[in-house]
This record gives structure tokens, sequence and C-alpha cells, in this order.
């Protein structure tokens, strides 16, 4: 709270940016797109607003329950006098906002420079493609998954660097409020994550760390399965029903996936069918140089990953925070494709570290940019 009070105008200034990233998507851009999904969660809002509860009896959960996406907020709308998909749309707006401040003030903590920090973050909830257009910040069903999953990573690598317990606490909430909500998909990232951390870092605080976790998930699963007792049971129960599959059918997903994700991801899926000279070529071909960056960064992060393995000594000298962000991003994209690929073939349930590995594209791009910058200007001093 000191600290909101003495850098008031910048948390304000963010808070603005978010909410009109959420408005100019939800305005401009998501009519466009709004189907049948992002309507359930208008019903969901209805329910809310009429029972005044987060998790009303009048709904029937899918495969998870609902407490953290874009419902409350759209709720919230109706109850201030919006309806439609105006209520939508300021709904969604506000809900990007909020979670654009929470994944701005992580992100800032770990880079430890907070204009940097906002153009990353930035950057992060600007969509490049149609899983952003959709999952990220349409129907927002992944938002909150992936600024969760944000609280649970990086706070803890500041925890094992620094000691500082109150990051362990963070890391620690928002393990228990995901898996509240679905523990499955708290597992795909917390399995892989426990494994970076226990490969990387070696060390006793790494080992709490990841105690703390498992407890959390053990806590947020108890929360879970109290919530589901007092509800209808789920229509499809994936911890129940999720059967592991043939290995040349779990190699046929993996490249499927694959091919699904690095897509969907960039603006070329949505310019495809359009005229070669049209205004949308350019973005094509953007799209298509972001899935080259992204791949490139992948193997470079899994170079990381390798590097530090086979020489852990030099983690804690030689391996900035970007790069570890990298590496983690790389190594819970391949760990995670490899889990879906046998389990569930569907690429959104590893949206997390493709915002991640987002993330560190366009960090190394600034990086670079920033580095040309520096090299120019001293070649200028000398002539």
């Amino acid at each position: 709270m000191m600290e909101f009070k003495k850098n008031y105008f910048w948390h304000v200034s963010v808070i603005i940016i978010g909410l009109a990233i959420g408005l100019v998507h939800h305005i401009y851009i998501y009519p466009n797109f709004f189907h049948a999904d992002s309507a359930a969660y208008q019903v969901l809002a209805s329910a809310i607003r009429d029972e005044g509860v987060l998790l009303p009896h009048d709904f029937f959960y899918g495969n998870q329950l609902i407490m953290l996406k874009i419902s409350p907020f759209i709720a919230l709308a109706n109850c201030i006098g919006f309806s439609g998909y105006k209520a939508y749309a300021i709904g969604g707006a506000i809900a990007i906002c909020v979670w654009f401040y929470i994944c701005n003030l992580i992100i800032s903590k770990y880079c430890g420079n907070k204009y940097f920090s906002l153009l990353l973050s930035t950057c992060l909830f600007i969509p490049l493609g149609m899983d952003d257009i959709d999952f990220l910040l349409g129907q927002e069903s992944h938002l909150s998954n992936v600024v969760l999953s944000i609280m649970i990573c990086l706070p803890v690598i500041i925890y094992i660097q620094e000691s500082k317990k109150s990051f362990l606490c963070i890391s620690a909430l928002a393990v228990i409020l995901m898996t509240a909500e679905q523990p499955i998909r708290t597992l795909i990232i917390i399995a892989p994550f426990i494994l970076f951390i226990l490969i990387i870092f070696r060390s006793k605080n790494s080992v709490v760390s990841m105690l703390s976790i498992a407890v959390s998930f053990v806590i947020g699963k108890m929360a879970n399965d109290y919530l589901l007792g007092r509800h209808f049971p789920l229509k499809v129960d994936y911890s129940q029903a999720s059967l592991l599959i043939s290995p040349d059918k779990a190699i046929d997903n993996l490249f499927i996936i694959l091919k699904s994700i690095l897509v969907y991801s960039s603006s070329s899926s949505l310019a495809v069918g359009s005229n070669a000279i049209g205004i949308l070529t350019p973005f094509y071909f953007m799209g298509l140089l972001y899935i080259l960056l992204f791949i490139a960064t992948i193997v470079y992060g899994l170079k990381i990953f390798l590097h530090i393995l086979i020489d852990g000594r030099k983690t804690k000298t030689s391996i900035c925070r970007l790069d570890l962000l990298c590496a983690l991003g790389a190594t819970g994209f391949v760990l995670g494709l490899l889990l879906i690929s046998c389990l569930n073939p569907e690429g959104r349930h590893i949206f997390w570290a493709t915002c991640i590995l987002k993330i560190s594209v366009f960090a190394t791009i600034f990086k670079i940019f920033k580095s040309n910058i520096k090299n120019n200007t001293y070649s200028y001093s000398l002539t």
C-alpha cells in the first residue's frame, strides 16, 4: 500500500493502459469473433447477478468450476446498468485491466525495471493471433490461468535467489486459487515447473519452494472437492476421464498440436485467403516472422536449460533472469506438449508456456534493439 501511494500516478497509468487495451479489443476487434462459448459466460454472469454468489447453483458446469474468468466482471457491468454485448465488453475490459495490472506488478518485481516490465506486459496483452484474440482477450477463458501461472513461477525464482518469503506466499496463493478452480490445469503447469526448478537451482530454497507449491496444491484440491460437493457434478471431469493413448497416436498429436500453436499464435492465420497485395499482406509476413522468432526462442531456451543442467554452478552468476524466463518457457512448452499429447490433445492447455515464450520473444527483440542503439551511439561519438 505504501508503494502504491508513493508511485500513485504510475500505478494509475498502468491501470489506464490495461483498461484501454480491454476496451479497444472488446469494442473494435472481438465483435467479429464472438461465439457461443463467449455467450456462455454471459449466461453465468446473469446467474451470478441473480443469486448474488460467485458459484451459482443455477448453472451447469462443463469440465471445471468457473470462478476467475470473465463472468464476475460481466455481472458487475450488469449491476452498473449495462446489458447485452455492452455488459460483456465493459466487464471484459475491467477483467483485462485487473489481470494486466497484476501481471505487470509481478513482471516488474522479476525484471527490476518498471518501464521495461510495462513494455513486456503490454506486448503480452496485444493480440498477435487467433489464440490471443479469443482465449486470452476475447472469451478470456485462459487469461486468469496465464497470469496466475506467472504468479506461480516468477515469485518462486525471486524467492530462491533473494530469500524473500513474501514472494513464496504470492506463489502459494496463486496455486491455491488455480487449483480450487481446476486441479488438472494446475498440474500441467506445476509438474514441468517443479522439475525445472529442482534441476536448475538444486538448493535448500528450491526444495522449500517446491514443498510450498505441493502443500498449496493439496489445499487447493481440498477446496475444489468441497466446492464440487456443494454443486452439481461436472459434465466431464478430466481428472477421471483422461486416459493414456497409444504412442503412435501421441506422436501424431504432438505434431498436430505444435502446428496448431505455431499457426494460431501468429497473425498469419488471420490473413489467409486475402488478396496478396491487400492490406493484410504485411500482417501475414509479420506472422511468419513471429513464428520463426518463436521457434528460435524455444531452441535458445532449451540451450540455456541444457547449459545449466550440465554446469549448474553458472546459474547464479552468468544466467540473467530473462534467460531463465526463456528457459522456463521453452522447458514448460516442450514438457507440456509431451504431456498433453498423451492425455488431452489441445494446445490451449499449455497456453501459459506459449505466453511466457511470447514475453521472451519481445524481451529479446528489445534487448537487441537497445544494444544496437548503444553501439550506434558509441560509434557516432567516436566519429
